[in-house]
């Protein structure tokens, strides 16, 4: 890829932030949600553009992660691993390294095509499943749900509908400096 072709298409990119030692750049393609890592080799040889995983990028610009903006955004959670769930009488947590989302309203697990909802037999076995599994994105949509969707499709959706509430507020998210209650 040429300089040329570089600018190009960082001039269309997101800038999430720089490596703590200020030569690579992480970028995003705000389309695809794809990371993008601008990278000037030590050598001495021509900067290069190459694709990095969210887990990757988390882990080499976790720096840009934790202070990209004062809120929760799109790719908050891009690249975290699903550490733990525990689970309460009325709701239940899923714990993301140094962040966590609340769940007080309906949640259903994707696995393999097949939805399993909060109250059915293998619920809590399904949601267990899910730990130690990257997430590939996150999604908030206001009034629909919050999804969190895994590197092998599986998902975890939190319903933000109204009706599915069981208390004044259906989630609340938490960690590295960010915090959002959808009421």
């Amino acid at each position: 890829m040429t300089d040329d072709e570089i600018d190009k298409a960082i001039s269309e990119f997101e800038t999430v932030g720089d490596h703590r030692y200020g030569w690579d750049t992480l970028f995003r393609e705000p389309k695809s949600r794809k990371f993008w890592e601008l990278v000037y080799p030590p050598n001495g040889a021509p900067r290069g553009l190459r694709p990095i995983t969210a887990h990757n990028a988390r882990s080499k610009y976790s720096v840009a992660f934790a202070s990209r903006q004062p809120g929760v955004h799109d790719y908050w959670l891009d690249g975290e691993t699903l550490g733990s769930v525990t689970f309460t009488f009325d709701y239940l947590q899923l714990h993301f390294g140094l962040s966590t989302i609340s769940a007080f309203s309906r949640t259903s697990i994707q696995v393999d095509g097949l939805a399993i909802h909060d109250g059915d037999d293998q619920f809590r076995n399904r949601l267990c499943g899910q730990i130690g599994k990257i997430v590939e994105r996150f999604e908030l949509d206001r009034g629909t749900a919050c999804v969190v969707t895994f590197d092998d499709q599986s998902s975890i959706s939190i319903s933000l509908k109204r009706s599915d509430y069981q208390g004044p507020e259906a989630i609340e998210i938490s960690g590295a400096g960010h915090w959002l209650m959808v009421e």
